[in-house]
């Protein structure tokens, strides 16, 4: 009888390891697919980007304002390119942003933005070593900017130089003051994602 009691508790013993080693595979299991996951989303950051007069970090605020006047005649007028930086205020890179605005101007005038691909030589105006590309044509006269997509600085605290210029179809006065308003903005679509790795 002893021997038969003996055995009986052999076996429990037995069933109730087995039955530990059962229940503590998945959570072993579990651990190693988290250990060897490739990558992830990297889940903090931040995106954005304004045109300024700046031409490194910081960049301030915006929006910014750049003002012309006539340097011609009333039916010749003459308006002196003014060149500006976009620059990319935040943490993480971007691959485009959104210019918007507004313009006060006769009804007359417009205004464009310009990128060159290779690098601007101000004083002459020149886009050396590359292409210069309008990337924003206004309305005539005093209008709102519809959003428009654009070039952006892809790296934190870089900054990308562009031209904006005046073009009219008639007169214009000596004394009217002409003003071009951008607001830049970025949303998430425009943000290249980072990523970590897993080990």
């Amino acid at each position: 009888m002893n021997v038969h009691r003996y055995s009986s508790r052999t076996a429990a013993a037995i069933a109730a390891a087995v039955l530990l080693v059962c229940t503590s595979t998945p959570a072993d299991a579990a651990t190693t697919a988290n250990a060897t996951s490739a990558s992830q989303t990297a889940s903090s950051g931040t995106w954005g980007a304004v045109a300024s007069l700046s031409t490194t970090a910081p960049y301030g605020s915006g929006p910014l304002t750049l003002t012309f006047t006539n340097n011609g005649k009333p039916a010749t007028p003459s308006f002196v390119p003014q060149y500006f930086t976009v620059g990319n205020t935040g943490t993480l890179p971007i691959t485009a942003a959104s210019y918007g605005g507004s313009t006060s101007a006769p009804s007359s005038v417009q205004f464009f933005i310009e990128s060159c691909s290779g690098t601007w030589d101000e004083p002459t105006g020149a886009c050396l070593g590359g292409t210069a590309t309008t990337i924003l044509t206004t309305p005539f006269g005093t209008s709102t900017i519809p959003d428009t997509p654009g070039p952006a600085p892809a790296t934190s605290g870089a900054g990308l130089r562009l031209r904006a210029s005046v073009a009219s179809t008639g007169n214009v006065s000596k004394s009217a003051i002409l003003t071009l308003t951008l607001s830049i903005s970025v949303d998430r679509t425009q943000v290249r994602s980072a990523t970590t790795t897993g080990g």
